[in-house]
């Protein structure tokens, strides 16, 4: 278990069997085969998270269902990303969203793919690569929980989807899609306000560079959290 005292802030995901590290251009990444293998998460946020950012890049690995999960909230819909086979798909029903799944873009097979979700008052944007896809409307009073799932669905039990996830960063801000171009490919630095970086906004941010590169690291109960505020 992995613990940043300075901050407070600790995730602890007890639920990941063998983490599997892989190759990405930005260090380590995070696999998940598909197989009975997610994570619990938590944002320490001290306010409820109303307009919001979360970003990350995914590599579609393989077959899956209709819906398997990249992320999902904890026991409830606020935010559910999944994926088929070919495509990525979104649920934010309890934003006060679409009450079914949507397709939002095609997810290449074995390409490593930017998004972002960003929630602005009562709109829901999904960028693909810093490019806006599709636009949802939803109200503006419900929040992103902070727990949440990675590669399963709100039970944690079914519907694993096959992907690798790196870079993963949660923002209590609706980030600009010039921000959001500007830094995809950017390991930010949390602690410094060089550039414009909105630092103090970042409330979560996973490296998932630790653990050893191609094999599985089964004795992992915790990742990082390297954002410095909350």
């Amino acid at each position: 278990m992995l613990i940043h005292t300075e901050m407070n802030a600790q995730v602890t995901l007890p639920n990941l069997q063998s983490l599997q590290y892989v190759n990405s251009n930005l260090g380590n990444a995070l696999n998940f085969d598909g197989t009975s293998t997610f994570a619990i998460g938590k944002a320490y946020l001290q306010d409820s998270l109303t307009d919001f950012t979360l970003e990350f890049w995914v590599n579609n690995t393989g077959a899956d269902g209709a819906n398997d999960r990249i992320f999902s909230s904890y026991l409830n819909d606020a935010l559910e990303i999944g994926k088929s086979s070919t495509q990525l798909k979104i649920l934010a029903t309890d934003l006060g969203g679409p009450s079914t799944w949507q397709t939002v873009c095609a997810l290449e097979l074995n390409v490593w793919v930017h998004i972002a979700v960003v929630r602005s008052g009562t709109n829901l944007k999904v960028y693909k690569n810093g490019v806006l896809v599709q636009t949802y409307t939803v109200d503006a009073v419900s929040y992103l929980p902070s727990y949440f799932r990675l590669g399963g669905n709100i039970n944690g039990i079914g519907e694993n989807g096959n992907f690798s996830i790196d870079e993963m960063r949660i923002w209590k801000i609706s980030l600009s899609a010039n921000f959001i171009q500007k830094y995809m490919y950017s390991s930010i630095n949390p602690n410094s306000t060089a550039d414009q970086n909105p630092s103090t906004k970042l409330v979560l941010y996973y490296r998932f560079d630790q653990g050893e590169f191609g094999a599985n690291n089964p004795n992992e109960l915790g990742l990082y959290n390297s954002a410095i505020s909350n």
